[in-house]
């Protein structure tokens, strides 16, 4: 029941009538859409919603606005006008502290509670400090940097920033920093278009069951009820997925995890839209279900899908293993498991779609492929693709899980029926219970080597649990098995690997994909047979590592840039520089350990798929240039580094470019973000483009006065003649060739040379070895590990991570 409610809000007196059992949190975004205050979990363990309460951090999600009576209220918008703020808002950017953006807003509020409290905290006290905020991108390290910055700061203003210079090799702020550290970045779930209709979802209760009948008659009766949608009202393929598309949009006769989606209500309130949920009455037919890869492989499992639970199974031979296995002085051997890992990023999924005047279907969602996205859509619409347009939202994290599917299908058909906008924000328990995980494995591994150490032979067997669909699993299990023995030279391998159908979570996409989990294995018992030999860890790592001319266990030979001995060596100095100190703080019930693993990476998706991108400049009217680039940011920066490149080659700051992405109607088609991709292949298309543009405006800038292009230069948005003599201004250029009814605009288009996969073995067999490759091109790692050890607990704590990385031009 309403009643009048009182208290002060970013310093003005406000007086609603509200329900006092409504969240402060609800009450900000949807009433008074101050949106900077995000929603991460709605029961108060992210901090994402933090505001201040007279003063203290408080998570808005928990504060009833029926307890505010007399409060004084402050979110990240009110405090953006503050001196104070300000401050540590430019710490956060300053410190390269803000990554998606998501988790930032909280993260300020509660450093501004603290400095108020604590001028000068020490690092323990910021650590407390900040306890009740997760950031799932940075690792804290620099927040924690940030906080101490920005205490320096408000002790001493005249120390505050710094201009940045401009190009590569330089540290810039996100050029989206300021709109996150003000909160006014606008997430999907931040968006509310105007007749916006809210969608609820109802899931299965079951991992595996049979649909007898779906019965909604009672649910539409819902007041402000507009419709509930079922399978039957899909109007194209009831099915989602890149590689095949064999999760429902909604199910229709079997659920076969508790992620399925059986029906969706869309209505004028979300509590109509949850109570028609409710109603919808469901009869199923429980059945036995599949839970682990073993048992899917078993003849007698039940069969999820018409093909049965095989999803992909491949083997791959090199050399000679059991002639290496003879030869070898010591095998050592193991069964490794690792768990399903959720990605747990703090925005949950959300999605908002409309249709406009021309029938185009727009979904605005946090998506890493929009170009798939639509794909995918426009046959679930059974719509020609000109007719779905997908704009990917800032992603508050995905790490591989948004690339698949979540609630994009079920917004865009919602619009599609309605013609109203729609949307659909997930709870973290609906979150968790849909979203793709990193795969389990089981994984069964022979290593032989000599006496010296020297890999002979590797025998692998590589079991994921693929979930109830496709999904990405066949691509991750192929990955996998290519990295299955690391960053090392073996000569001899068998690598087999299954990926097979389970009720459980559904696994795909996750940072890695597919290499970690072999990783695991194949590190563990390099340590094992390093002990055995009376070898250094770091020192049989350097006998074996890849070196340039070498070639990969898939048959990839690596040109240039082989990286895994020069990471292990500065990992090494920087531990042997470090030692004495961790060896001093050795107690009684106490020990130090210390681990050291390698690892190498694709860039590229690789694995037979094309890797394109695009890039499109064009000078505005004002003399400023727009970038439309294909790339997704989720946080790592791509926009940031896209326009450096381009300021590098064009020549000019990056304040002056403007840039457009993740736009389907707007940019080139292009691959998604994944595998470390973009920067490589956005960037070159971004890269030649450019050089395509400069030349281009240089020639038009000859019709205006009497040089020729190579006397001309273009620096710092003017056009100079011979000495550096300005001529004119980009601004100047673009009205002349405004006058003249002309323009310039460059498209170029880029594709990284061709990869084959690993289960293509004719291609190993006809392309030429300097030719055959699985990924454009690889990085290269090694990180130390100084753990703390308590002998009676077992408690161990992690003191230090130690990570040297190939990192290219930087």
């Amino acid at each position: 029941m309403e009643r009048t409610l009182r208290f002060t809000l970013n310093g003005k007196d406000l007086e609603t009538r509200a329900d006092p059992g409504t969240s402060l949190l609800r009450f900000l975004r949807d009433e008074l859409r101050l949106t900077g205050t995000k929603n991460g979990c709605s029961s108060g363990h992210c901090g994402a919603c933090t505001v201040l309460l007279d003063g203290i951090p408080a998570k808005s999600c928990l504060l009833k606005l029926g307890r505010l009576a007399g409060k004084r209220v402050e979110t990240i918008e009110g405090v953006s006008q503050t001196p104070e703020g300000r401050a540590v808002q430019a710490a956060f950017l300053a410190s390269g502290a803000v990554q998606c953006g998501f988790c930032t807003p909280g993260m300020i509020l509660s450093t501004l509670g603290l400095l108020r409290r604590n001028p000068d905290p020490a690092p323990g006290e910021i650590r407390e400090g900040l306890r009740g905020n997760l950031c799932r991108c940075t690792g804290y390290v620099k927040i924690l940097d940030a906080v101490g910055l920005a205490a320096r700061w408000l002790r001493h203003p005249e120390e505050m920033g710094k201009k940045a210079e401009s190009g590569l090799g330089r540290s810039v702020p996100d050029l989206d920093g300021e709109a996150k550290v003000k909160g006014s970045l606008a997430f999907a779930d931040d968006l509310y278009p105007e007749g916006m209709l809210h969608g609820k979802i109802l899931w299965s209760p079951h991992p595996h069951a049979e649909i007898i009948r779906v019965d909604t008659r009672d649910a539409g009766a819902v007041p402000g009820v507009r419709a509930v949608l079922t399978a039957g009202d899909v109007p194209g393929h009831n099915g989602m997925g890149s590689l095949t598309p064999d999760q429902p949009v909604l199910c229709r006769d079997r659920v076969r995890f508790v992620g399925d989606a059986v029906a969706v209500a869309f209505a004028e309130t979300p509590e109509a839209a949850e109570e028609a949920v409710r109603r919808v009455q469901v009869n199923y037919r429980e059945l036995p279900g599949v839970y682990s890869p073993q048992e899917g492989l078993d003849p007698e499992s039940p069969r999820l899908h018409p093909g049965g639970n095989l999803c992909k199974h491949l083997v791959h031979e090199a050399g000679d293993p059991e002639e290496g296995f003879r030869r070898a002085a010591l095998v050592v051997e193991g069964r490794f498991e690792t768990p399903f890992v959720e990605h747990a990023y703090l925005e949950p999924e959300a999605g908002v779609g409309r249709v406009d005047g021309e029938g185009v279907v727009t979904v605005q969602s946090p998506t890493q492929f929009p170009f798939e996205m639509r794909r995918q859509l426009a046959k679930v619409l059974n719509l020609p693709e000109e007719k779905v347009r997908v704009i990917a939202t800032p992603l508050g994290g995905a790490f591989g899980s948004k690339l698949d599917n979540t609630v994009e299908a079920l917004v865009a058909l919602g619009a599609y029926r309605l013609r109203r906008p729609v949307k659909i924000t997930l709870t973290r328990e609906e979150s968790i219970k849909l979203s793709t995980k990193r795969h389990a494995f089981r994984m069964d591994y022979r290593v032989g080597l000599d006496s010296r150490g020297r890999l002979l032979a590797v025998d692998a067997k590589l079991l994921s649990d693929a979930g109830p669909y496709t999904a990405l699993s066949p691509r991750v299990i192929d990955q996998a098995c290519i990295f299955a023995c690391g960053p090392y030279r073996v000569p001899n391998v068998r690598i087999e690997g299954w990926a097979v159908f389970t009720n459980n979570a559904n696994g795909s996409a996750f940072r890695g994909f597919g290499i970690n989990q072999p990783a695991v294995a194949m590190e563990s018992l390099l340590d094992e047979a390093a002990r055995r030999l009376g070898i250094d860890p770091f020192e049989i790592r350097l006998i074996n590592a890849l070196r340039a001319g070498d070639p990969t266990i898939s048959g990839e030979v690596l040109k240039v840039s082989v990286a895994t001995e020069a990471t292990l060596r500065a990992a090494r100095a920087a531990l042997r520089e470090e030692l004495p100190a961790w060896k001093a703080l050795r107690t009684p019930g106490k020990r130090i350990g210390i681990g050291v693993a390698s690892g190498f990476k694709n860039v590229g998706a690789g694995k037979g798929k094309v890797d394109d991108a695009g890039a499109i400049f064009s000078l505005r009217e004002d003399g400023r240039v727009l970038l439309r680039a294909s790339a997704v940011d989720m946080g790592q920066g791509i926009r940031t580094a896209l326009v450096q490149v381009a300021a590098e080659v064009l020549g000019i700051e990056e304040g002056r470019i403007d840039i457009i992405t993740g736009d389907t109607a707007l940019t080139i088609p292009h691959g998604g973000a994944v595998g470390e991709r973009q920067t490589l292949i956005s960037g070159k298309a971004v890269e030649l483009a450019a050089r395509e543009f400069k030349a281009r405006l240089l020639r038009k800038a000859t019709e205006f006065c009497e040089r020729s292009p190579g006397e001309l230069k273009l620096r710092g948005g003017e056009i100079l003649g011979p000495g550096g003599i300005p001529l004119f201004s980009l601004a100047d250029l673009a009205g002349r060739l405004k006058k003249a009814g002309e323009e310039v605009e460059v498209k170029y288009y880029y594709a990284a040379p061709r990869t084959f996969a690993l289960a293509d073995r004719e291609a190993r067999l006809r392309v030429p070895p300097e030719e055959y490759r699985n990924y454009p091109a690889y990085a290269y790692t090694t990180q130390v590990a100084v753990v703390e050890v308590d002998e009676a607990t077992g408690r161990v704590r992690v003191r230090k991570i130690i990570a040297a990385h190939d990192c290219g031009r930087a």
